[in-house]
């Protein structure tokens, strides 16, 4: 055999169907990929319109909601009010995390 072909890092199988390989390979990337899409959904809390609800953008600045309310007073992060809510951009998340952070 090839020097190469047996590196610390190659695997030989044997024993094994390709029946049953096929279904290890199928069982490890399912549990892959429901990790990578359980993670795609906790990222899509964000409403589709780009508008942050007071607690998400507070997380996102890793700040409370009292020093949120405190940078918003203080011009630090801009506020848009529709009707009695307050939402932030996320244009304005970046923006306040560039002003905190000079």
């Amino acid at each position: 055999m090839d020097a190469n072909f047996l590196s610390p890092n190659s695997m030989l199988i044997q024993g094994v169907t390709m029946s049953d390989f096929e279904s290890m390979i199928s069982r490890l990337l399912d549990k892959k990929l429901a990790n990578i899409l359980e993670s795609i959904s906790q990222q899509e809390e964000t409403p589709k319109n780009g508008l942050n609800k007071r607690k998400e953008a507070a997380t996102k600045l890793r700040v409370s909601l009292v020093t949120l309310d405190a940078w918003t007073k203080a011009g630090i992060i801009n506020a848009h009010r529709i009707g009695g809510r307050v939402y932030y951009t996320d244009k304005d998340i970046n923006d306040a995390l560039k002003k905190v952070s000079k």
